[in-house]
């Protein structure tokens, strides 16, 4: 199927936050996808979700949605153990597909899905919003000019209060269902720092802090293939925090995600308290204002960029253009996390490249 005429219809399953938050809001203001059904097999949360965005097909089960004949293309937001599953029976029903981030629990999963995507004509790409995010778009073009010279180390932060909620899923909490932060969180990460230095993880060294579940906290340290050092904080126990740092032998590059101001280029002879730096910054962020309205209004930089990777996808199912974020890439940053569990389960370096499933868990040998 590639869709009808000018449209895309959608089947969405996994009707959790992902997907009512991000991704369904984006949908339908987005002319050339319909959402036509959706599936849950929490029956209340998939009447709500179905009135508030009046879709007409609504599935306990996603196998009755995969058997829609309406559906054209198949957007799993479910949690990662069950990834693999339904992103082959997917497949194997002829739909595109886009399955959230992390792509499975397993190397030998994600195997197998490229053997059946090998052999479809559907369109499969990983959902990693972050690659589309305005920040991140402006680092990589920054970086690949030579803004700040060749990178010698990068600094990054994700950290929020997840855990201090109310009704966190329990597969959150639990390393072995691809929760906590090494899984879950970092993930992202791991495919930032391939996207925006052109450059493989070769050595992970992670240290991890569980408290009521695991992995709520964890320090990680990576080496690419370039030389470049990375140093990584994750965290669901503090404040809110997404901040990326590219420090290069002629300057540094700072995005913080969360501010509608969130680049700022220095050069070597920029000191952080100088009255220079301090007023070259406020400049930056003036010059940000006119534009932070109209974002407001379109749901902020975090939704743009669901918003920008959606229509990277339906462009790729409606025209043929090729999909920027590919099983392989998906599978590329799960290996990395993967090795993340390992050193920190083993307190050691783990070389990404000898990292293997056990056949149990989905995690690597020790």
């Amino acid at each position: 199927m590639s869709g009808t005429g000018d449209r895309v219809r959608i089947g969405v399953i996994g009707c959790g936050g992902t997907a009512s938050s991000f991704h369904l809001p984006v949908l339908e203001h987005l002319p050339e996808a319909e959402v036509v059904a959706v599936a849950d097999m929490d029956t209340e949360r998939l009447r709500e979700v179905g009135d508030r965005f009046r879709v007409r097909h609504r599935h306990a089960r996603w196998e009755d949605l995969l058997g829609n004949p309406e559906v054209d293309a198949v957007a799993v937001f479910v949690p990662t153990a069950s990834h693999g599953e339904i992103a082959r029976a997917a497949i194997d029903a002829g739909r595109h597909l886009l399955v959230e981030k992390p792509l499975a629990l397993t190397l030998r999963e994600i195997d197998e899905l490229e053997q059946r995507a090998a052999g479809s004509p559907a369109t499969v790409m990983v959902g990693m919003n972050l690659r589309w995010h305005r920040a991140v778009r402006s680092l990589r073009d920054l970086i690949r000019a030579g803004a700040v010279g060749a990178p010698e180390a990068v600094r990054t932060i994700i950290a929020s209060g997840f855990l201090h909620q109310r009704n966190v899923p329990a597969w959150r909490r639990r390393r072995d269902l691809g929760g906590g932060v090494l899984f879950e969180v970092a993930v992202h990460h791991f495919d930032l720092l391939r996207f925006l230095l052109d450059s493989e993880v070769e050595e992970v060294f992670a240290a991890a802090r569980p408290g009521e579940g695991d992995d709520e906290t964890a320090v990680i340290t990576t080496r690419m293939s370039n030389g470049v050092l990375a140093g990584s904080l994750f965290s669901e126990r503090t404040v809110q925090r997404h901040e990326i740092e590219i420090f290069g032998r002629s300057g540094c590059l700072s995005a913080s995600l969360y501010r509608f101001d969130c680049l700022q280029h220095h050069q070597l002879t920029d000191f952080p308290g100088s009255v220079r730096t301090r007023v070259k910054d406020m400049v930056n962020t003036l010059k940000e204002l006119p534009g932070v309205m109209a974002r407001m209004r379109r749901g902020g930089d975090f939704l743009e960029s669901f918003r920008a990777e959606w229509r990277h996808f339906l462009d790729a199912v409606l025209r043929g253009t090729p999909v920027e974020c590919t099983l392989e890439e998906g599978k590329k940053a799960v290996r990395i996390a993967l090795a993340a569990v390992a050193s920190a389960s083993g307190n050691r370096s783990v070389s990404v490249s000898a990292v293997t499933d056990t056949g149990s868990g989905g995690y690597p040998d020790d």
